[in-house]
């Protein structure tokens, strides 16, 4: 049966979403997750839609990607193809014949974490390894130890577009250590507030701490797939000013709790390799590493004119 290959539209969103969330289970290999298509969508539903990719088998959705930059393609695979070698095929030909239509530049890079066929094929085809990712797991069938967000002198909430100023300026903070100016904070705000308020907005949990002086330290948004289901956590910051107290634990395991009071089974991220830091604090918050990932790069072929 021909496996055909499409861009949805932004009608189509959630429910693209929904298939996603169908195909998250324990224990969760680190794939494409709705929460990413969420924390995406600051770009909007028009480009949202845009940069996403569905290849389907008989009118059934088997992978869907998601373009993250002029370079990345993020896949995921309905469970029961991530073996199929004649489904990995295709997609390997689209990427490769269709490539000016998903990467812009010479560079490519595809996450096809648990897509078992799908790299065998890629990788026959000369794609090389790129950067090491390690998928984290907290598991949330049990009660959480909440002992270390309980200690912290910190004032949890879970907001909304309201809070977009706050919420903002420690992600900034955090993940950018820059001057957050009038421009950029304006900018910042509309993006968030985009996601807050956009298609997959009813997935998404936003939570701040504050210290005791009321300034908010630290921040994270975890995302649903759905009863039973696991829960990512995209993304987690503590503002530069507040490093070294035990805000990043306190966060995760909120938002942890939050996931699990609306029937995650676990909480799951992927974390770099070259960022030790962040793998150390999942670990401290109790999140179990799973086995290293890489994703997959195209090998360059450019004419060689030295």
């Amino acid at each position: 049966m021909n496996v055909t290959y499409s861009t949805p539209t932004p009608q189509q969103l959630t429910a693209v979403a929904e298939r996603l969330s169908q195909w998250q289970a324990d224990p969760w290999e680190g794939h494409l997750h709705p929460g990413d298509l969420g924390w995406h969508s600051s770009v909007g539903a028009e480009q949202m839609a845009a940069d996403l990719r569905v290849w389907e088998q008989g009118g059934e959705p088997v992978a869907i990607g998601m373009l993250d930059g002029s370079e990345v393609l993020r896949m995921s695979l309905a469970p029961g193809v991530a073996q199929d070698h004649a489904v990995a095929e295709r997609i390997a030909a689209d990427l490769t014949q269709r490539a000016t239509d998903l990467f812009v530049g010479d560079d490519a890079v595809v996450e096809a974490r648990g897509a078992t066929a799908l790299r065998k094929v890629l990788e026959s085809a000369g794609w090389i390894d790129d950067e090491p990712w390690t998928p984290m797991t907290l598991d949330l069938t049990s009660p959480l130890d909440l002992a270390r967000l309980q200690q912290a002198p910190l004032r949890v909430e879970e907001v909304g577009p309201w809070a977009a100023a706050d919420w903002t300026s420690v992600h900034w903070s955090s993940f950018r250590g820059t001057p957050f100016d009038e421009e950029s904070r304006s900018r910042f705000v509309a993006r968030w507030t985009e996601i807050m308020t956009g298609p997959f907005a009813d997935r998404a949990h936003s939570l701040i701490a504050y210290d005791l002086s009321g300034a908010p330290v630290a921040v994270t948004t975890v995302w649903t797939a759905g009863l039973g289901r696991p829960g990512l956590v995209e993304p987690m910051g503590v503002h530069r000013e507040h490093h070294g107290k035990g805000y990043a634990v306190a966060i995760t395991l909120a938002g942890a709790r939050a996931l699990q009071q609306h029937g995650a089974t676990s909480a799951v991220v992927v974390a770099e390799n070259s960022n030790p830091a962040a793998l150390a604090t999942y670990r401290s918050a109790g999140f179990a590493s799973r086995e290293e990932v890489t994703d997959l790069k195209r090998p360059d072929q450019r004419p060689d004119i030295g």
